[in-house]
């Protein structure tokens, strides 16, 4: 049974494949009233933030994606898989061909009923935690909790639950504010837990909640750090309308629009031009 984190999980999916492909949330499987998760067909021509990623990895060719945010008992792999087939099966007959998609499971926890069931094995060319089912099902699973602690596995480990997402959060804190991992599942970890906290608490968002409880300081403070830059850069627009005027008189308004758009680089370029320069439009002219 699906529960509402696993649209967070979703979403993370959806940014982060979205910049290199078409990604396609819940796509609809006929006749059967079905959906998969997400289609995801990659574009050669985009180049892929993720492209070193086991994520990357994953989506260089059409795939599909079913994501539990708790571990899948075998009934529910078996409808996957199912679903999954039923879906080759609609595409296989489209002209033009479309690329058939491999199927990938996300599960929180290692559903190990359900591996047994479908006959899953080790994927020995892939980082522990991956499985494949025999090949004709085009099917493999992905354990969250045994992937190895290294970045190229962190945006999977984002969609794990309990000790795995707390160390992926951890992991999360360390990187920078413009990495793109922190730059995607950070506003969505947020919302989601924004939205946990703003009603009755189920064990399962209390589980959630305990598991982000860093994520909101990490948005705060970075909220903080970019109101502090956005307040140095008003300060020096301020500043340099104010000596361009003392020295030019009346500005143009083009200048006043350069300025007023200008980033930090730009504005100290500007400055440094300032005291040489033989009019207002010298200052702010393109290099």
């Amino acid at each position: 049974m699906h529960n509402r984190y696993d649209q967070a999980y979703k979403q993370i999916l959806c940014a982060a494949l979205e910049p290199s492909g078409v990604f396609g949330p819940e796509i609809e499987v006929s006749p059967d009233p079905q959906r998969v998760d997400g289609f995801y067909v990659p574009d050669p021509a985009r180049p892929s933030p993720i492209a070193s990623t086991l994520l990357g990895r994953m989506g260089r060719a059409a795939c599909t994606f079913e994501v539990f945010s708790e571990t899948p008992d075998d009934g529910e792999l078996i409808a996957c898989v199912r679903k999954h087939l039923n879906l080759r099966h609609i595409l296989s007959g489209k002209d033009p061909p479309v690329p058939l998609p491999r199927q990938w499971i996300l599960s929180s926890g290692r559903p190990q009923k359900g591996l047994r069931a479908l006959g899953a094995r080790r994927e020995r060319a892939w980082p522990s935690g991956v499985y494949a089912i025999p090949s004709g099902f085009a099917t493999s699973i992905v354990a969250a909790n045994e992937l190895p602690e290294e970045r190229s596995t962190l945006l999977l480990r984002l969609m794990g639950r309990g000790r795995t997402l707390r160390r992926a959060i951890a992991e999360l804190r360390t990187l920078g504010d413009d990495d793109f991992e922190r730059c995607t599942a950070l506003p969505i970890l947020v919302r989601f837990r924004i939205e946990a906290a703003s009603g009755p608490v189920t064990p399962s968002d209390e589980e959630f909640l305990m598991s982000t409880q860093d994520v909101l300081e990490m948005w705060e403070r970075r909220a903080e750090e970019r109101g502090a830059q956005r307040g140095l850069r008003e300060g020096q627009r301020s500043l340099l309308l104010q000596l361009l005027r003392r020295r030019f008189g009346e500005l143009p308004p083009a200048v006043v629009a350069r300025v007023e758009a200008a980033d930090t680089q730009a504005l100290e370029s500007f400055a440094a031009r300032l005291l040489v320069a033989k009019s207002a439009d010298e200052v702010v002219a393109d290099e």
